[in-house]
């Protein structure tokens, strides 16, 4: 079976990969420069879900593949939820500008206040079948200060996992793995879809 991974984001692309690696499936991993996609589905709906699928349909439709994508946002508690599914879209600039200006608006916040969470959607499309999949999960966490880490993209560097005591973007893959949304979205997805195929 081929599966295509709808993102150009090494970072996502690469945890895909292991996902599927360790479930030890017969999968070939596809990704958009492999299909000649060239291109970011623009993100306009109006929750992760729209988002997701959007993203999932749009790529299986242009390479006629199996199609996974996902949609993550960020939901700061004391900020009523900000920055929300627009998460990347927020703030201008790049993700280092975009955890400054959070930690800005949450400088007067004490630490003990500053509860977030992820909640990422993954979305499967297949063009042959017109069929649709996707599931939902979410991450606890605290906004802090000081960027640290190297491995995450996004609010990982701010992002603190209370499991492990670190940063997101300080955790080593065998931890990410270990309670990221997009992993656990992955592996419900697979399941589902076998599911679907022997039926």
């Amino acid at each position: 079976m081929k599966l295509l991974i709808g993102t150009n984001n090494k970072y996502k692309l690469a945890q895909y990969k292991r996902v599927f690696a360790e479930m030890d499936l017969q999968v070939e991993i596809l990704s958009l420069f492999d299909v000649g996609i060239e291109f970011d589905v623009k993100e306009d709906g109006d929750n992760l879900l729209e988002n997701a699928e959007k993203k999932a349909r749009e790529y299986a439709e242009l390479s006629g593949f199996l199609t996974v994508a996902d949609d993550t946002g960020l939901f700061v508690d004391t900020l009523n939820g900000e920055p929300g599914i627009h998460a990347k879209r927020w703030h201008e600039g790049n993700d280092n500008d975009r955890c400054l200006k959070l930690l800005e608006k949450l400088k007067n916040i004490p630490p003990d206040k500053r509860s977030c969470k992820y909640i990422g959607v993954v979305a499967a499309y297949d063009p042959k079948e017109k069929k649709l999949w996707h599931t939902q999960s979410e991450i606890d966490g605290l906004i802090v200060d000081d960027l640290r880490g190297n491995n995450g993209f996004g609010y990982d560097p701010i992002f603190f996992v209370k499991k492990f005591g670190k940063r997101f973007a300080e955790l080593n893959d065998s931890e990410i793995d270990s309670i990221s949304h997009r992993t656990n979205g992955a592996k419900e997805f697979i399941k589902k879809y076998l599911d679907s195929v022997k039926k």
